[in-house]
């Protein structure tokens, strides 16, 4: 595993109006490093102060896939720098269990809620699949090679895209598993308990019982894997037959997010 404090190495970019953007770069994969400033991960960006917005222009993004739902992306509209390419992406899991998504009072109890996130990642697998794939076709179609992941809070959409890419880039899972982890460093629960009041219907539901939807947690990524193993029998095989990231397209992605160490 690497030893990396994203504090000594600029990971964290400490933009006050999205606390969980981060660079996604410095861990050793298949014949390198991933490349620092290639790849960035974040919550939403509708509330970034000016100095925030001096430093997501300086990052000279060229694509951001936007993970939100439309009615997500409306609520929270983004700040975007000039001449950056958004792909809306609308990962929605959830739709078919969730008492937060269907407007429900069914869901109760912080047991329930912590099911409920490993239930929505197993989603991510089991019925979200063909939009993963349809992002990662969209990012092999351009030539970006500064590229932005984000949802509404940075930690499940988000860190399981993430997460994906550094699968196919050879990244070792325990330094995945790390970088999926720092949200926790980041995105805080108990700050952003009013926010997710107002964005869902949960007046049924007690701080504590809400708290799990906030976590995160290596249950939830683990939830994602199990799905993985269970429908195609192994992660590299959810990679090239579910993503559609063969031995070419993770050439590709190496070349670009990538540093020959032998360089």
């Amino acid at each position: 595993m690497n030893d990396l404090s994203d504090n000594d190495l600029g990971r964290h970019l400490g933009l006050t109006g999205s606390p969980n953007f981060r660079d996604a770069g410095g861990y050793a994969g298949e014949g390198g490093t991933m490349a620092w400033g290639r790849v960035f991960r974040s919550g939403h960006l509708a509330n970034l102060s000016h100095a925030d917005r001096e430093r997501l222009a300086e990052l000279q993004l060229r694509l951001i896939f936007d993970l939100r739902r439309q009615d997500e992306r409306q609520m929270e509209p983004s700040w975007l720098p000039e001449g950056v390419t958004v792909v809306g992406a609308d990962i929605t899991p959830g739709s078919q269990r969730s008492a937060i998504y269907a407007d429900s009072t069914t869901l109760g109890g912080a047991e329930a809620m912590y099911q409920f996130m490993c239930d929505i990642n197993r989603e991510f697998v089991e019925s979200q699949t063909e939009t993963y794939r349809d992002i990662f076709a969209q990012l092999l179609a351009s030539d970006a090679q500064r590229v932005l992941f984000h949802c509404s809070a940075g930690k499940d959409r988000t860190g399981f895209a993430v997460a994906v890419l550094q699968m196919a880039l050879g990244v070792a899972a325990e330094d995945i598993e790390a970088d999926y982890l720092l949200s926790r460093r980041y995105y805080l629960p108990t700050e952003q308990l009013p926010r997710v009041r107002k964005k869902y219907p949960v007046d049924h539901l007690d701080d504590v019982d809400l708290l799990p939807m906030m976590q995160t947690e290596l249950d939830y990524l683990h939830s994602a894997i199990e799905a993985m193993d269970r429908l195609y029998g192994d992660k590299n095989t959810y990679l090239s037959e579910g993503l559609g990231l063969g031995e070419q397209e993770r050439r590709e992605l190496r070349r670009r997010f990538m540093l020959n160490d032998a360089a």
